[in-house]
């Protein structure tokens, strides 16, 4: 991905996701921490360098263990997926620091990017303008890396293969039934495929170049004379 969208990725999608230090339950049940980072499995929290909030002593396995089932929550119990990561608050004793939740997203990033360059239509990722590539890791964040894999996202996937980001960001709405979040980065991701769109209709004229993000300035076609 281009320096300037891994750069600003984390600012892009910080307040679409929030920043949570501890462990929380979100709107469908799955544990997760950070900037919308799932950590379910269990095996997925357990490799990471929870600490206790109060003493910032590094957490072991077991202790990880059993406030990841406590958040969990496998009989529904506490309704915590219905209440918002702020009513995990006060049931957890661990924490990840800043720099270990950046070096997760960091890696998630970068696993993502390699994901969604094994679908076809993606391949030319790196030659997108910035902004293209800002939206589709913005898509791959909040659904995962394979949401296009095996057929799905057809008329999405055939748009960016032909690297036509105004029919991109026309087949990029994502299902805002039961995750009302999702409205805000919908609107985001339209915006950055637009830009985008902008970018290769400007380029051979200098007003713009695909290596710089615009976001969140909305770039205008330039008009023929």
């Amino acid at each position: 991905m281009r320096a300037s969208v891994s750069s600003k990725f984390l600012d892009f999608t910080k307040p679409l996701e929030g920043y949570v230090e501890y462990m929380y339950a979100d709107i469908k049940g799955l544990v997760t921490v950070g900037i919308g980072n799932l950590i379910d499995p269990v095996n997925t929290a357990t490799s990471l360098p929870f600490v206790d909030k109060k003493t910032g002593r590094r957490a072991t396995k077991q202790e990880i263990v059993a406030e990841w089932n406590l958040i969990k929550d496998p009989r529904g119990t506490r309704g915590l997926a219905r209440k918002g990561h702020r009513a995990c608050a006060p049931l957890t004793k661990l924490r990840l620091t800043e720099a270990a939740i950046h070096d997760l997203c960091e890696r998630k990033l970068n696993s993502n990017e390699a994901n969604l360059k094994k679908v076809t239509e993606f391949q030319a990722f790196d030659s997108w303008p910035a902004d293209a590539q800002l939206a589709l890791l913005s898509m791959a964040w909040a659904m995962g890396p394979g949401f296009a894999s095996a057929g799905k996202w057809p008329k999405f996937r055939k748009a960016c293969g032909a690297m036509d980001f105004d029919a991109a960001a026309a087949n990029c709405q994502m299902s805002t039934t039961g995750n009302p979040g999702l409205i805000k980065r919908n609107t985001e991701n339209q915006t950055l495929l637009r830009n985008a769109a902008a970018v290769l209709a400007g380029e051979a004229d200098g007003f713009y170049n695909r290596e710089t993000l615009y976001w969140p300035q909305i770039n205008a076609k330039p008009v023929a004379m």
